[in-house]
């Protein structure tokens, strides 16, 4: 394809995603070899946005990932409007917990929540509600700003959210709770396990 397909088709994939995206998993997805080219139809697609003043944006976030999402300044006044996402109880409390505790180790995630959270966590990420980024042997998960957006806070800042899900892990998560009160003294051998976990979950 053209310069002019293959931005089309980058264009689409950060639309329907509804996700940051890397350029290796837009690079395998659309079959787009090249990384530098990748990035390039990026910063064209972005520049397009911003010169007609959209209220679209695509940004780098991250790191080393780009999002297409709607500017701060329109997102408050359309929230209402945005689709609350599915999730099942043990999803919610894994991600209330996250958003109470972040940046948190995942480790720590499993270890609270049980090897189901693998899941849970996965699942998040493909929504786009957390982020993960390497940390020594495990992952630092915390929020997103598509999560601020549909759980209504004016941008992703971490001390707000914590303070407001405190609440919600303290009213409704008694297990958590006590779970984390008994972390002091309950010994490393969970966390532990938790880590060497990590090293080897990526694979489906």
């Amino acid at each position: 394809m053209g310069l002019l397909e293959d931005k089309a088709l980058v264009e689409a994939a950060l639309f329907v995603s509804g996700r940051p995206l890397s350029l290796n998993e837009l690079s395998k997805a659309l079959g787009i070899k090249s990384l530098d080219y990748l990035e390039k139809l990026i910063e064209l697609i972005a520049a397009e946005y911003a010169e007609r003043k959209s209220a679209i944006e695509v940004v780098r976030v991250l790191g080393d990932k780009f999002v297409m999402q709607v500017k701060q300044e329109y997102s408050q006044k359309v929230i209402h409007l945005m689709p609350k996402p599915d999730l099942r109880t043990g999803e919610l409390k894994t991600l209330a917990l996250i958003a109470y505790l972040q940046p948190i180790e995942q480790s720590k995630i499993i270890k609270l929540r049980g090897s189901q959270a693998y899941e849970h966590i996965k699942k998040l990420m493909e929504m786009g509600l957390i982020y993960a980024e390497p940390h020594e042997k495990t992952k630092l998960l915390g929020t997103t700003q598509k999560f601020a957006e549909l759980y209504g806070f004016p941008e992703n800042d971490p001390m707000v959210i914590k303070e407001a899900f405190r609440k919600v892990v303290h009213a409704e998560y008694a297990d958590i709770i006590e779970k984390l009160e008994g972390e002091g003294s309950d010994g490393t051998e969970a966390g532990a396990e938790a880590d060497k976990n990590d090293g080897v979950e990526e694979s489906p």
